[in-house]
């Protein structure tokens, strides 16, 4: 069904009628002054002017001039576009009626629609203590005890979720709520018994810190993995290794009968980790030699090592006493495991997931609000952005390396790993290049900038990292920085992401770790959660708990619908925060609740920035999800004395003539039009008027005029009346052509609000023999009291009967 909606009637103006159509409705030409029964809606630009009066500064310092307690109010009704209170509208809204219509005359009237604050839900208070924790191993392990070593929750063991919480919550307070994340899956582990369930090694992306068993394998250029951990002869005391690549197959798992003899264990020590390999022999260092020992025992010197994150899924394996790393390389033929200072096979590497000393970050200009352009992100990554608040705002920052010495350099390349998102169709060189310098000395106005291409090409709209190269031979022989700089406008305020930098000669052949952890083969599923970037430890689910009575209880209230946006939301969405709620969650909701009604609302938990708690935001479907306002429109009517002054109308709601060329603020919406383009108009004589006759034929329609909403809030005993004639119904019923409902939540189309038909005394309405007006009425509102209302004359038409009806002197008030 066609709708045609008309925020106002002012269009009709330009449209030329049918004499047959002018005919019906009788329309005469007489003006009343327009200065009475005027209907002001208040626009977002109009309660600026309401808090910048010169009246109404003077009349809010007056009621307290030693607190100024109503001058901020006064300033906040600009800024929030809504008034606190009725009050506060009695206060204001007359100066603003003066400025607007300064000649108006003693008793003129005025209705105006303004927004008012709506308190918000009352169970939203329940989040004001709102946190978040993410389940680590260590919390699985204490989940299931000795009976199974795995790393989620299954139904048999979420119950525990209140213990691990009353363990890692240190004082908590009556109504702390936590938004708690963990991995699940249906599976419920082994508990012992039965057959012995195989393990198998699967290929982690991340490294909490935990000890035990895994494969440490490093993939080489020629596509296969090669396991370190063993010498060529398990009778060799040192050496490097030499070995034979290992099968890794579908969704970076390895099999038992592959790896059981690969695997290495990792003991938990003050520094790090020892390396117990599958001879059961410890690896350490000795000396200055880059090649390995190992020892039955574990040895004093140079047994410590390190695991570091370098973002792209491979490890820095290091020995700590040494301060070198482990690397696959290609020499003599064959692929052999080495441990390497970094000056061995790199001029310059910096993971950039944590702090290292080898970048620092020089602002040119920050943008207005806020104290930095680039931090280190929580998924371990350099980060840059300009979006503020809501707004891309203009900056300008550099990232830029400690020295790098290419004295002695050939073919050198720079490599790194860039994503950059939000650039909104814009050249990315304009917001994000790379500089080098040979003569930085901290200054980067005072250096000497070469700018050098990277690969600009896919990137500006995701989060998914490009590997990007760029040759530096042009500086081989010098000393040199690296800079990344970000630059933004007002216009766009891009997003970047940097990590894994590394400068190194074109062909060096060295290649990082990876982490294969022995998990039972049933709980691989479980495993390859920690593969998704957003997945915090290993989380793919969340829940609410709140802190009552000494005990963590999960959140539930009748009638109440909360959301929680979950790892796996953050995942899709390829970043861990919501940066754009609104365009986010009315599309996820319309996905969670298909079947929602109208009036349905959804308590959201979401992060609304990287680092910090989450909030809550609650939205309300209307034909559509959007965020719940705090505000409802209500309508006062203001009337002129003859000193000058406005009065508030108690006991009046609605007083429209809708006569003199005021059209009372009404609007019109057409469900169905057939052969008219339009059927309600309004006239300076005779109010509004609606038909479909035109060229001598019925045309069948639907429409409906809608009144101003109307506040009952204060209301004890409300009634309506208004006047209306109507002819040419041709012998059909009034019920089905002309009728009158109410809403309580109408918001902007009528097909989807609730509507209740008034019931009406057919005889006190025109006999649709002439043209004369009859007064209608009253008819009780009181089962609407307390609540904001909207009205509708709703007109219909057929082939057989499109009648002319005429609606003026519309008016709800108390009854006497």
């Amino acid at each position: 069904m066609k709708k045609i909606l008309f925020i106002s009637t002012a269009l009709l103006a330009t449209l030329t009628a049918c004499e047959d159509y002018n005919d019906q409705f009788n329309i005469g030409s007489q003006i009343s002054d327009v200065k009475k029964g005027v209907a002001i809606k208040l626009e977002a630009s109009d309660y600026a002017a309401v808090a910048n009066n010169a009246t109404n500064k003077e009349v809010a310092l007056s009621k307290d001039p030693e607190n100024g307690t109503y001058v901020a109010a006064l300033e906040a009704i600009g800024k929030n576009r809504y008034f606190a209170s009725k009050t506060e509208a009695e206060w204001f809204l007359p100066a603003f009626i003066t400025e607007k219509y300064p000649q108006a005359d003693a008793g003129s009237r005025f209705s105006v629609s303004y927004n008012m604050y709506r308190e918000p839900s009352t169970y939203l208070f329940d989040f004001k203590n709102l946190k978040e924790y993410t389940l680590v191993n260590a919390d699985y392990r204490n989940v299931w005890g000795e009976t199974a070593t795995a790393t989620y929750l299954s139904p048999s063991t979420l119950k525990k979720l209140p213990e691990v919480l009353a363990a890692k919550i240190d004082k908590p307070a009556e109504g702390d709520m936590v938004a708690v994340n963990y991995a699940y899956s249906e599976f419920e582990p082994s508990a012992g018994g039965g057959s012995v369930i195989p393990m198998v090694y699967q290929q982690v992306t991340s490294f909490d810190g935990e000890a035990g068993n895994y494969v440490i394998a490093a993939k080489a250029d020629d596509g296969n993995y090669y396991p370190f951990g063993k010498l060529d002869k398990e009778s060799n005391n040192y050496g490097y290794m030499n070995p034979a690549p290992i099968t890794v197959g579908e969704n970076g798992v390895i099999a038992n009968a592959d790896g059981a003899e690969q695997v290495v264990t990792l003991g938990k020590t003050e520094k790090g980790f020892t390396l117990l390999n599958g001879w059961s022999k410890y690896i350490y260092m000795s000396g200055t030699y880059n090649s390995f020992n190992v020892s039955e025992t574990v040895p004093t010197e140079g047994a410590e090592w390190v695991l570091n994150s370098n973002g792209d899924g491979t490890f820095a394996l290091k020995n700590v006493e040494k301060d070198k790393t482990v690397k696959l390389t290609y020499i003599n033929d064959k692929y052999s495991y080495g441990c390497y200072p970094e000056s061995s096979y790199a001029y310059f590497s910096d993971p950039m997931t944590t702090e290292t000393g080898k970048f620092s970050i020089k602002d040119v200009t920050l943008p207005e609000g806020s104290t930095y352009v680039w931090k280190i992100d929580s998924y371990g990554y350099y980060k840059g952005s300009a979006y503020v608040g809501g707004k891309n705002l203009a900056s300008e920052s550099y990232v830029v390396s400690s020295e790098i010495d290419l004295s002695e350099a050939t073919a050198p390349v720079l490599s790194f790993n860039l994503a950059l998102n939000f650039l909104s169709g814009n050249k990315a060189t304009d917001f994000f290049q790379v500089k080098v310098a040979s003569d930085y000395t901290g200054d980067v106005a005072a250096a000497t900038w070469t700018d050098v291409a990277y690969d600009a090409s896919g990137i500006g709209s995701s989060w998914d990292f490009t590997d990007q190269r760029i040759d530096l031979s042009a500086f081989k022989g010098k000393k040199i920085v690296v800079a990344f700089v970000y630059k933004s406008t007002d216009a766009c305020a891009p997003t970047v992401e940097l990590k894994s930098t590394l400068v190194q000669e074109k062909d060096a052949k060295y290649w990082d770790v990876c982490l294969f952890k022995e998990v039972a083969e049933n709980e691989v599923e479980a495993a390859l959660l920690r593969m998704s970037r957003a997945s915090g430890a290993y989380a793919n689910s969340s829940a609410l708990y709140v802190y009552t009575d000494g005990a963590w209880v999960e959140y539930s209230k009748e009638d109440v619908n909360v959301l929680v946006a979950d790892p796996k939301f953050y995942a899709e969405l390829g970043t861990e925060y919501v940066s754009k709620p609104s365009v986010i969650f009315p599309v996820y909701l319309t996905q969670k609740f298909p079947y929602a009604a109208k009036g349905d609302q959804v308590a959201v938990v979401y992060k609304n920035a990287a680092d910090a708690d989450p909030i809550v935001e609650e939205y309300t479907f209307n034909g559509t999800w959007a965020v719940s306002t705090n505000y409802s429109t209500r309508t006062t009517i203001f009337e002129k004395a003859a000193d000058g002054s406005y009065t508030a109308q108690a006991g009046v709601y609605l007083d429209e003539a809708l006569t003199g060329g005021s059209d009372g603020g009404f609007t019109v919406q057409d469900v169905a039009l057939t052969g008219v383009s339009y059927v309600w108009k309004s006239d300076a004589s005779y109010g509004w008027k609606a038909s479909a006759f035109m060229n001598n034929t019925n045309y069948e329609t639907e429409s409906w005029l809608l009144t101003p909403a109307i506040d009952l809030s204060e209301a004890m005993a409300p009634q309506l009346s208004f006047e209306e004639a109507h002819r040419y119904l041709n012998g059909n019923p009034i019920s089905e052509y002309m009728m009158v409902k109410v809403s309580t939540d109408y918001v902007d189309n009528v097909e989807t609000a609730t509507w209740e038909t008034l019931e009406v005394d057919e005889t006190q309405w025109s006999d649709g023999q002439s043209w004369n007006f009859y007064k209608v009425g009253p008819y009780s509102l009181s089962s609407y009291v307390g609540q904001v209302v909207r009205l509708a004359f709703i007109y219909k038409s057929s082939s057989s009967a499109a009648p002319t009806w005429e609606i003026k002197n519309v008016l709800v008030n108390e009854a006497e």
